[in-house]
């Protein structure tokens, strides 16, 4: 115990002593480790700053040929060397080169404690790939190759072009190989590419044991219908993500883990995104020559009939007259038949309804309601309706009629004026008859002239039960006023803020948030439990010691030890000395939190 106290105690008085050097005593490193690589391997590039443990600030040269991480992993560190205090601050850039050849990182200027300061130069030699690399890239590419046919996309359209408004029957289906490990699909396929419009992407029908490439794959399939906007040459794809189970592998990704690991259901879950090959399509403008004039923009292969629900009405009478067009065609896009009725009738604007396909609205009944008014009485007619549409597959203009209707409209009743001069003379007083009348007998009581009003302010209940919640009201703002500390305030807004980029971490997969968010909250629950000012100043050798001399046990500390060491190997080391599942860090730090009161 007493062994701790003192290495607690010269920490911090070396971090006391770092804070009041001289800008003399900073100096400023630069290294690759290693320096000299292969085209298909990485490097570190490490700035450290001797003498502070304050974070310089700078920007870095940009090297044409390096690609350098962004953010970089940051180290801060107190020690002795030989008996003599030291600190510095460490950056850490991943690099990855994009060609052959030596490469140099001027000097580059820096401020540190609001002084500047030059980082040495650096030199970088990258090599031409040997034999392992070529091997590595080889199984790389193979594994690519097997991963594209364990999960991929098929796009299928009926033919290579459409018109512009045209709407065809496409479908999109996703196969997915009986071995690869898939927990759900995780997003429905996306279109990728302008040009084209789709319908929504319903349920999808699912098949099972399809063979295709020696394989076994379920398959997911949807219809849609896909239509032509944009004349011109097209490339449409679509973008799939899935959910695998894959093992904890640190160095890939992926690196074949469903291809050669048993066990399935062990390791962690991550995402794969799926791609179909993408496929140019030709959008074509409708042809001008023999056009119709009375067509609106219909595509297919259509038929047209009309209905009238009356063949007698009066003047003014309401009329519904349904036109139903059927057959394949672009119903999403088809507009209503133009009526043209002359003075004879009102007509209304038509309302829409689809029978059919519902995925693509590409096959079935387009129905337009009309109501249609008669304004003239006598045996009249309702006009047939004219309908053009285009055949995309014989590439020609059609045009129809349906029949017309006979209507006998009645002339209805006519409204007579009142005759306001007879109506005055006739007028003469009512009398009542007395023969409906029934007698009743009631015993008179006691006459008030005016109803009593209650007085409740004069009772002393009624103040009683005013006054005691007001006093208890007042009594709790005044104890709450009294009990309310700035300081703890302060620290409860801090901890929850910890907590809330803990769980965004936790949602975000991000081990090292994770990690960096769980350590501040040891520190600052440590801190108000031993009644600390400054927590984000403590060590993990003061946290430690803290706990020791506050009384908890040695399981506690040794949980707390673990999770900090853990903790400052992904944060200053860039990873940890063995892989952890992130949901279970998370509980396990949330039960030790709880004990730390």
């Amino acid at each position: 115990m007493s062994r701790n106290l003192l290495t607690s105690f010269l920490i911090t008085l070396l971090l006391l002593c770092s804070n009041s050097k001289s800008d003399g005593e900073i100096t400023i490193e630069s290294s690759f480790n290693p320096t000299t690589i292969t085209s298909s391997r990485t490097s570190t590039y490490k700035v450290i700053v001797h003498g502070s443990q304050q974070g310089p600030v700078g920007s870095m040269p940009s090297v044409k040929g390096l690609r350098f991480s962004s953010p970089p992993h940051t180290l801060r560190s107190a020690s002795f060397i030989n008996g003599v205090p030291s600190v510095r601050f460490e950056l850490s850039f991943t690099v990855t080169p994009e060609k052959q050849g030596t490469f140099v990182i001027p000097a580059w200027p820096i401020k540190v404690e609001n002084n500047s300061y030059l980082v040495p130069e650096s030199v970088l030699k990258v090599l031409p790939p040997n034999q392992q690399d070529r091997i590595r890239e080889a199984e790389q590419r193979q594994q690519e190759q097997d991963l594209r046919q364990a999960a991929f996309l098929e796009f299928n359209t009926p033919r290579p072009y459409l018109f512009k408004g045209e709407t065809v029957n496409a479908k999109i289906s996703l196969y997915l190989w009986d071995r690869l490990p898939v927990t759900r699909i995780e997003q429905v396929p996306i279109k990728m590419g302008s040009g084209f419009s789709m319908t929504e992407l319903g349920q999808p029908i699912e098949q099972r044991n399809v063979i295709k490439f020696n394989k076994t794959y379920s398959v997911y399939s949807w219809d849609f219908g896909l239509t032509g906007t944009i004349p011109g040459q097209h490339t449409i794809s679509f973008d799939s993500t899935i959910r695998v189970r894959v093992r904890n592998n640190r160095n890939s990704p992926f690196s074949g883990p469903f291809f050669n690991d048993p066990f399935f259901g062990f390791g962690r879950e991550d995402g794969l995104k799926i791609s179909s090959d993408p496929i140019n399509l030709e959008i074509r403008p409708l042809p001008t020559l023999n056009r119709p004039d009375n067509f609106q923009g219909a595509i297919g292969d259509l038929s047209i009939t009309n209905i009238a629900d009356s063949d007698r009405v009066s003047v003014g009478d309401p009329i519904r007259l349904i036109c139903k067009i059927s057959g394949s065609g672009n119903f999403g896009a088809m507009p209503a038949p133009n009526l043209s009725f002359g003075e004879q009738f009102k007509v209304g604007p038509p309302a829409f309804s689809f029978e059919g396909n519902e995925n693509t609205k590409q096959q079935g009944t387009q129905s337009f309601e009309f109501i249609i008014t008669p304004l003239q009485a006598g045996l009249i007619e309702i006009p047939p309706i004219s309908f053009s549409y285009f055949n995309p597959e014989e590439e020609k203009y059609y045009s129809l009629v349906t029949n017309s209707h006979s209507l006998r409209v009645d002339p209805g009743e006519k409204w007579l004026a009142p005759d306001i001069s007879a109506s005055n003379m006739a007028r003469q007083p009512v009398t009542k008859s007395t023969q409906d009348l029934l007698q009743t007998e009631s015993e008179p009581g006691r006459w008030i002239n005016v109803l009593a009003t209650p007085t409740p302010h004069k009772s002393i209940i009624f103040w009683l039960c005013q006054l005691l919640p007001l006093g208890i009201l007042i009594g709790l703002i005044i104890y709450r006023f009294k009990r309310r500390n700035p300081r703890e305030e302060a620290r409860r807004m801090r901890e929850k803020q910890l907590e809330s980029k803990a769980k965004d971490a936790l949602r975000h997969k991000d081990i090292s948030g994770l990690h960096q968010a769980t350590r501040r909250r040891i520190r600052l629950r440590v801190g108000i439990a031993c009644n600390r000012a400054n927590t984000s100043a403590l060590s993990s050798s003061e946290i430690i010691s803290l706990l020791n001399r506050k009384g908890y046990s040695k399981e506690i500390v040794s949980e707390i030890i673990e999770i900090l060491k853990t903790c400052d190997e992904l944060e200053y080391a860039g990873e940890a000395s063995r892989s952890s599942n992130i949901e279970s860090t998370f509980q396990r730090s949330q039960a030790i939190l709880k004990k730390l009161k």
